[in-house]
């Protein structure tokens, strides 16, 4: 597509009169023999990987060494974010945390320097581009980027208004574009780097109750799930992984665990720490674990199973499991 007539600019692309695209020819009876002739290719050929992904499965092999690593963590001075960061910390890893709140991110910052690794905080708001661009000028090379920043839209009244709503969307979704377009050409030039973003169980079940939060974070998993095919198409996809978040109820903020167990069924569901849930956010960095769902025992490919289940019965289970 040539957008330099149009300077790149949606807006002006979508002014330009409408030109229908050529129609697509029906498919012949001998094209659907091909696609039949096709698919037991694919049979045939995928036999091999499963083998080679039930022998990974049977012996994963070592986790990988971060030590030395540079670490980025973007809300990063309470909760879940200041959890990994020292958990990075313990690994060896040098540590930049970014966050609005400078008093905890200070205080986390002199956490973070009793581990003997290098360590810094910036007050930073991740929903701003160029703030981020500023901070990519700054820091320098990030091997391991983690997107944890994140606002919580029903802690306050009116969470659907339009200025609540936007702020949900730039905080929770337009930062990742963010700093994936500052920090992934980087990992690119070194051919190494890990990509971490912060999902919710919400985003495999909703529960209708939080409808701009849920939304954001079923965003991520899409966004996730593409970048992590686009790393793929580059060629990176050994040298640059990406692992997605999915976190159940984890002991936070106290107006937001307060407002997650009043609603039904929630009073009855485990709660983890930010420490349980930070140990297992870098274990599965250095095992390169692609979905990690914070839940029990719970994989990522189970939920994708349950979710398309009628939602009668989903909420049947749910009832009776968390009741």
């Amino acid at each position: 597509m040539n957008c330099e007539a149009t300077g790149g600019s949606l807006v002006e692309f979508y002014k330009r009169p409408y030109n229908p695209a050529t129609p697509v020819p029906p498919k012949s009876p001998f094209d659907r023999v091909k696609r039949f002739v096709y698919l037991l290719q694919f049979l045939v050929e995928s036999v091999p990987v499963w083998l080679w992904l039930l022998v990974k499965w049977l012996f994963p092999g070592p986790p990988k060494n971060i030590t030395g690593w540079n670490a980025l963590v973007t809300g990063g001075s309470n909760g879940i974010g200041r959890a990994v960061a020292l958990e990075l910390a313990r690994s060896g890893c040098n540590v930049v945390i970014v966050d609005i709140d400078e008093d905890n991110g200070r205080r986390t910052l002199a956490e973070l320097l009793t581990h003997n690794v290098k360590a810094a905080f910036y007050k930073v708001d991740v929903a701003c581009y160029e703030e981020i661009d500023q901070l990519g000028r700054e820091i320098g090379p990030v091997d391991i980027l983690v997107n944890n920043a994140s606002v919580l839209p029903f802690l306050v009244p009116d969470e659907y208004s339009p200025e609540n709503i936007r702020r949900t969307i730039n905080v929770n979704i337009l930062s990742h574009f963010w700093t994936i377009k500052t920090f992934l050409p980087g990992m690119y030039e070194r051919r190494q780097g890990h990509i971490v973003a912060l999902s919710s169980l919400l985003a495999y079940l909703p529960e209708g109750y939080t409808r701009s939060y849920s939304t954001t974070k079923y965003a991520i998993r899409g966004f996730m799930e593409e970048l992590h095919d686009e790393i793929y198409h580059a060629g990176f996809e050994k040298r640059v992984k990406t692992t997605t978040v999915f976190p159940a109820i984890i002991n936070t903020r106290k107006e937001c665990i307060d407002v997650l167990r009043s609603l039904p069924n929630n009073p009855n569901q485990p709660v983890y720490t930010p420490e349980e849930a930070g140990r297992r956010i870098v274990e599965g960095i250095k095992r390169n674990t692609r979905k990690l769902v914070i839940y029990q025992s719970t994989k990522a490919w189970q939920i994708a199973r349950f979710e398309d289940l009628p939602r009668a019965i989903t909420r049947l289970y749910m009832y009776e499991i968390w009741k």
